[in-house]
């Protein structure tokens, strides 16, 4: 598995945890600071996000919060 690979399913789960549905908000802090913890670096994770944003699974909105736009993939 690729670092990409192992960020972006750390990063899924964390966004499961926090129980993310579309139409929710949530704040970046708290998805990073927990995957900063786990060894992740803040650039692998907005590689993630990015990707993400790319195909409008999220979208970053304002004072540090990111918008769901649809289900989580599987």
């Amino acid at each position: 598995m690729s670092r990409f690979d192992d960020t972006e399913t750390a990063l899924l789960e964390r966004l499961r945890t926090m129980k993310a549905k579309p139409e929710m908000t949530l704040n970046l802090f708290e998805i990073g600071v927990p995957l900063n913890a786990s060894g992740f670096s803040q650039d692998e994770i907005m590689e993630v996000m990015f990707a993400l944003e790319q195909d409008k699974i999220i979208a970053f909105a304002s004072a540090n919060r990111l918008l769901m736009l649809k289900k989580l993939p599987s």
